[in-house]
């Protein structure tokens, strides 16, 4: 089955260097722009909780502002532990407008 992507933003939207949430799908998603080229991640610190989008990025890293850990957002891997990790989403961008997939590229489950 195909994935549908959905169109949830305009890539000026999305400051380079910053996260910013979106639901999309039932899902909180955390989007972040790295040298223009957006990456979608679980909003969610697998930790604490907290949103990931208000954490702070430092390259392709975010640090969640709840407690510290820190998130590969093109991998969605806990740095220091790459065998845990979040959701990631596929994120492309056509005409500007940044399509994200619902389903995720990458399940714990699978």
């Amino acid at each position: 089955m195909p994935t549908r992507l959905v169109g949830i933003a305009r890539l000026d939207q999305i400051a380079s260097g910053q996260g910013a949430a979106v639901a999309v799908a039932g899902n909180a998603i955390a989007l972040f722009c790295i040298d223009g080229q957006p990456f979608g991640t679980d909003d969610a610190c697998a930790r604490c909780g907290s949103s990931l989008a208000s954490g702070t990025l430092r390259g392709a890293t975010v640090a969640c502002a709840g407690c510290d850990w820190e998130y590969d957002v093109r991998t969605g891997a806990v740095s220091g532990v790459p065998a845990l990790r979040i959701d990631t989403f596929e994120v492309t961008v056509v005409d500007s407008v940044v399509m994200l997939a619902v389903e995720p590229e990458w399940s714990p489950n699978a």
